[in-house]
């Protein structure tokens, strides 16, 4: 399990390596930029937006591809066509601008996993991995080419200002849903968002949604010594009543990853979460210990109508237009480390901030 800490995270995506901006371990974090959902097909202006805040980092949140749908309709993908996909990507002009000059870590969602809501059920999910370490320029080497799921972890930055960023894999081994077989008006009255509310929460004790290994390195990764951990999951965690994709879905698990993120003793533990197509800030607490949820979801779209979902747990927001996250922490403030959580609208305007 620790090895998988060890093995270098060259973390800029494109076809070549050499085109990439790494990331010096040795200095302390200041800006953290991070977003997620961007169709491969569609224009991408939003990345120059990114560049001009001047991040240390970027963060993709998954849905980084749509892989299983083209603009008009839904697919099943093939190695080739997700080869195709991810080259889109690294084909389009403003994000080829972009990873030359921020540094990039990534985990995936569903889409760019390569199936719709999918889980440890993708028959492709091997040869997809596989795919998008090799756009992530991850080494020949490394442990995560021989592991199942592309979960990883890094700390950055020196001791007393060090950021441990944990990259888990919410698709390798999910289990399945529960479907929502109830009317539209049904769902709309529970709280959730109508027809696109499909699922139930699955209260059985044996599904799983990470997968008992990467539950056991989680743990490890969370006696690491840091002041700042930042949790990226794909889906929501905080927020749970959507009925979509997310951890609400899992409520057990949802419950053993809020206990264990209370119970690290690093200051600071943020979740950054995507998937939804708007922003929003959650928080909610465990065994006496507040924990955050910041959703950026919209780097080349978005859905008002799942904005308007109710989330008893929002700080900040709903915004329902393209947007992308800003994480920035200042090292000098008396007593620990003050993070600022910013979203920001498609021209880099702050729509909405939240203090820690």
């Amino acid at each position: 399990m620790i090895a998988r800490f060890f093995a270098a995270l060259l973390v800029i995506a494109c076809a070549d390596s050499s085109a990439g901006k790494t990331l010096p371990s040795s200095e302390p974090l200041q800006k953290i930029a991070f977003g997620s959902c961007a169709m491969q097909f569609l224009p991408q202006p939003i990345w120059q937006r990114i560049t001009r805040q001047s991040p240390d980092l970027f963060l993709f949140l998954g849905d980084n591809i749509y892989g299983d749908y083209d603009g008009k309709q839904a697919f099943t993908p093939t190695a080739a066509t997700l080869r195709r996909d991810w080259q889109r990507l690294a084909d389009e002009p403003h994000f080829q601008a972009f990873r030359k000059q921020v540094p990039i870590m990534a985990t995936w969602d569903n889409h760019d996993y390569g199936k719709h809501n999918g889980g440890a059920e993708f028959d492709l999910k091997q040869v997809s991995q596989q795919i998008f370490l090799d756009f992530f320029d991850e080494p020949r080497e490394s442990s995560r080419r021989s592991t199942p799921g592309i979960y990883d972890s890094r700390i950055i930055g020196p001791e007393g200002k060090r950021v441990q960023i944990i990259m888990l894999d919410t698709r390798y081994f999910k289990g399945p849903f529960i479907r929502d077989n109830r009317s539209k008006a049904e769902k709309a009255a529970a709280g959730n968002v109508g027809s696109m509310a499909n699922y139930l929460p699955n209260t059985s004790a044996d599904v799983t949604l990470l997968g008992e290994a990467q539950w056991q390195w989680l743990e490890e990764q969370l006696t690491l010594p840091a002041e700042v951990r930042l949790i990226v999951s794909s889906t929501q965690v905080v927020a749970d009543q959507k009925g979509m994709d997310e951890w609400g879905n899992y409520p057990l698990e949802r419950q053993r990853l809020l206990e264990m993120l209370a119970g690290t003793i690093a200051g600071r533990t943020i979740i950054l979460s995507g998937n939804v197509h708007f922003t929003e800030i959650s928080k909610t607490r465990v065994n006496d210990r507040n924990i955050v949820d910041f959703t950026s979801s919209g780097l080349t779209h978005s859905n008002p109508a799942y904005a308007m979902a109710k989330n008893p747990y929002r700080v900040a927001g709903a915004y329902d237009d393209l947007n992308f996250g800003m994480l920035e922490i200042d090292w000098n403030t008396p007593g620990g480390p003050e993070i600022l959580l910013k979203a920001m609208d498609k021209d880099g305007i702050p729509i909405f901030q939240y203090r820690l």
